[in-house]
């Protein structure tokens, strides 16, 4: 049907040629738009079918790009959390790194502190313990000081080779020197942590440690700031602690590392100071002693002005008389008396008889 369509009209195209009058004209102006319909509806249902054909390939193209952007937004969601993660491990390795030099006490080698993060521990030896992934070979030993941005944390009690335990200060056999930082009163603190943390409801509460054997307790202020002392030569002096509390039963500490969980920290060594008899130096002076009289002035040694020596007046021992001998009862012989003697004779009395 569709040749013998396009026949007829090739036909009239011909004679409407070959006349070249102007109704020849408009009869091929009319067979033209005749001959474009018939080619329109002759090639409809290939179109169409073409176009449903592009349609799928495009629906199918379609759900793979789908499920492509869906794979890149799980992994965008996935490097969205790490990407949070790293930027607050960063602000909290930032916020150590800031620290200001009198935040470790005094004596502290802040050059060779360790950064490490905790972990919550309920077990070992202690009921407050905390466990930092940093050990020997990180260069972690036993009495190194943990502290944070806040305050202080603790002490190394135990070293493994990756992983080091940190005995916190409210912990029960806890016991630290402190003093007031305006006040300087003495006190010692102790902690009052009998029961293990909760891992579920607050697995990072401290609880409140006493202020034992106060040293000017009518000193002590409310809300004054306490830090450590520094006596007995475990911890720097100037270590932030807290904040003195007045409760029922005397003096509590408010923790200053429990404003924030505790998850980061430095640990840094700290050696005491040496006693002078632990490294004698030879010296030609005398030892100073109690009962020395020379006083040291810094770095050179007077004696004091020369005065006479005060001397003790002794008495002589007494006098001791030899014993009187008893005399033997001998006859007794007079002795004339020598003739130059001038004086004259006593007249001799006569002797009474019974």
């Amino acid at each position: 049907m569709l040749a013998i369509v396009l026949v007829i009209g090739g036909l009239g195209l011909i004679i409407t040629q070959m006349t070249r009058s102007p109704a020849g004209q408009a009869a091929q102006q009319a067979g033209d738009g005749a001959a474009a319909a018939a080619g329109r509806v002759a090639t409809g249902p290939a179109r169409a079918g073409e176009g449903f054909l592009e349609r799928l390939a495009s629906m199918w193209g379609a759900s793979e790009r789908i499920e492509q952007l869906e794979r890149e937004n799980r992994e965008l969601h996935a490097w969205r959390e790490l990407a949070e993660r790293l930027a607050e491990r960063n602000a909290r390795y930032e916020a150590l790194l800031r620290m200001p030099g009198d935040a470790f006490g005094e004596g502290a080698d802040i050059s060779n502190s360790i950064a490490a993060q905790l972990v919550l521990d309920s077990g070992g030896p202690f009921t407050r313990t905390l466990v930092a992934n940093a050990g020997a070979d990180h260069g972690v030993r036993v009495g190194y000081i943990a502290v944070n941005e806040n305050g202080l944390i603790g002490r190394v009690v135990s070293v493994g080779q990756r992983s080091a335990r940190i005995l916190m200060v409210d912990d029960y056999n806890s016991r630290i020197p402190v003093m007031g930082e305006a006040s300087r009163v003495r006190a010692v603190l102790a902690g009052q942590a009998t029961r293990p943390p909760d891992l579920y409801t607050a697995p990072f509460q401290m609880q409140a440690p006493r202020l034992d054997f106060i040293v000017g307790a009518q000193s002590l202020r409310e809300g004054e700031r306490i830090i450590t002392s520094g006596d007995g030569g475990l911890f720097p002096r100037g270590i932030p602690v807290g904040v003195a509390r007045r409760s029922g039963d005397g003096w509590r500490v408010a923790l200053a590392a429990s404003q924030q969980p505790i998850d980061f920290v430095r640990i840094l060594p700290y050696v005491g100071i040496e006693r002078p008899e632990d490294a004698p130096v030879a010296d030609d002076g005398p030892p100073l002693t109690a009962a020395s009289s020379f006083s040291s002035i810094g770095r050179e040694t007077m004696a004091p002005p020369p005065t006479a020596p005060t001397v003790m007046p002794t008495q002589p021992p007494p006098r001791r008389e030899p014993a009187p001998r008893p005399q033997a009862q001998t006859p007794s012989v007079e002795v004339a008396a020598p003739p130059a003697s001038p004086a004259p004779a006593e007249p001799s009395q006569p002797e009474q008889q019974e």
